[in-house]
């Protein structure tokens, strides 16, 4: 199902603050409501959609669910190098843009699958041998910083390969390398903590409980 886009029926631009919303609302809805005009179709049809988007980007919530949706949609989340010739400095670009997105996005309700396409059309085989090949240390250097910052929210599966491909852009800068793995490594040990403290505070209750009733 095709994706509406919601900003180009207010005939506002994306991501326009909630007064800009508000204000094109209300003129396209005196244009176009069913009362001024009766037997238009096309008025009244219009009507209904320019409600839908006003509902869908007035409210936070559902609002940051369509960016979601948008971001990956062609046309409307324009995915990224289209039209472009590739260089390491259009990657970095690119990989600073997905940070800041993921840095506004409430991390509550984010997408990861989403986000996990994103970062592994960032990092294909084409652009990483791009990369390798340009030997640009400070670019990699500052994709990585980038891509680090945009993993923050992923849980530890949802990580995949993405910590080998930055250090496999990394090369030989070896602090690199230690800061990538020290952050795999903590995402591994949130990851299993979240997963496994119910039933550790379950087996430290049930001892102390074991201890009471030894002493009772």
């Amino acid at each position: 199902m095709a994706l509406k886009d919601y900003y180009e029926l207010l005939e506002i631009p994306p991501g326009a603050p909630e007064p800009v919303i508000k204000k094109a609302f209300r003129k396209l809805a005196m244009r176009y409501h069913p009362d001024k005009n009766v037997g238009n179709p096309y008025a009244i049809h219009h009507f209904r959609e320019i409600q839908e988007a006003y509902e869908v980007l007035s409210n936070p919530v559902t609002r940051n669910e369509y960016h979601q949706k948008r971001w990956l949609h062609p046309g409307l989340g324009k995915p990224f190098f289209s039209n472009y010739q590739v260089t390491p400095e259009l990657i970095e670009k690119e990989a600073q843009k997905i940070a800041r997105h993921v840095h506004n996005l409430d991390v509550f309700r984010m997408n990861y699958d989403a986000l996990l396409i994103q970062l592994d059309q960032l990092l294909n085989e084409n652009h990483l041998s791009l990369l390798h090949k340009e030997q640009d240390d400070k670019t990699n250097e500052k994709i990585i910083l980038a891509i680090m910052q945009a993993i923050q929210p992923l849980p530890y599966p949802y990580l995949h390969d993405i910590p080998a491909k930055m250090v496999r852009l990394a090369g030989s800068n070896n602090q690199m390398i230690l800061t990538i793995y020290r952050l795999a490594s903590q995402k591994r040990k949130q990851y299993l903590w979240d997963k496994y403290k119910g039933l550790l505070m379950f087996l430290i209750a049930l001892i102390i409980c074991f201890i009471i009733y030894s002493i009772a």
